[in-house]
């Protein structure tokens, strides 16, 4: 089911970003036993207002990956500077549009050819990485869709302390 998928993409998230179901939930916002819901998939559906919750916490996660799993599960913010561990330096000093010097010195030598291959190659690795994690989180919906869950019994209670069971297909 697609909301199963959802909830093993947003378990794959939490997992990348190395965050407990507390933190997460903590984070967006979101009440815990929600989440937890969620993630064990007794609410089959995701709300726009958490999607939306997610969202505004983590905007670099890909809404369109989480919900359908297309593209990639982490997205860069267009047009801010990026820090060392790959989120936005919302603090620069340096306005946008403006170089600083010492990019000039950097990429005017021969280093930077050097340079832009390893970056290059650590996106490589980077994107190979991300490719083995979709491949295992694939693999884990495959394994749901395989084994399905099935109602065996429905059991009413009634508010005169009485109560029926009921067994589908029976």
């Amino acid at each position: 089911m697609i909301e199963d998928n959802v909830a093993i993409r947003l378990k794959g998230f939490m997992d990348e970003m190395g965050l407990t179901n507390s933190q997460f939930a903590d984070q967006c916002g979101i009440p815990r036993p929600s989440l937890s819901q969620i993630l064990t998939g007794r609410n089959k559906k995701i709300s726009d207002v958490i999607v939306g919750q997610i969202h505004t916490a983590f905007p670099r996660l890909s809404v369109l990956w989480l919900l359908f799993g297309e593209g990639e599960m982490l997205m860069p913010l267009p047009n801010e500077e990026q820090s060392e561990d790959g989120l936005p330096n919302l603090f620069s000093e340096q306005p946008k549009n403006s170089p600083r010097e010492s990019d000039f010195d950097k990429y005017s030598t021969l280093a930077a050819l050097n340079e832009g291959q390893n970056i290059a190659s650590s996106r490589m690795n980077n994107g190979i990485q991300a490719d083995l994690k979709n491949s295992e989180l694939q693999r884990e919906i495959e394994k749901m869709r395989k084994n399905p869950r099935k109602v065996v019994q429905i059991t009413v209670y009634y508010d005169d302390s009485t109560f029926e069971t009921f067994y589908p297909g029976k």
